[in-house]
């Protein structure tokens, strides 16, 4: 457990130690896998889930690509 609280913390501080985009694409694309494999383990429609998986994927790299675009403009 306080591995995971300095975790938070990390994420919470100023400092810019952990990327809060990271975590999300990370979380985005983790979600996307999991859907996907449920979906598949209970035979469900493959279309519908492509689609669905597809968003998550998507969020998670876009969100990352428009950061450097964002970054770049800053500087």
């Amino acid at each position: 457990m306080g591995a995971l609280k300095r975790f938070v913390a990390a994420l919470l501080s100023d400092s810019g130690t952990v990327s809060a985009i990271r975590v999300m694409s990370l979380y985005a694309l983790g979600v996307g896998s999991a859907v996907a494999m449920y979906g598949v383990y209970m035979g469900k429609d493959l279309s519908g889930l492509a689609q669905v998986c597809g968003v998550f994927v998507g969020a998670a790299f876009a969100a990352k690509v428009g950061q450097k675009f964002a970054e770049k403009d800053k500087e």
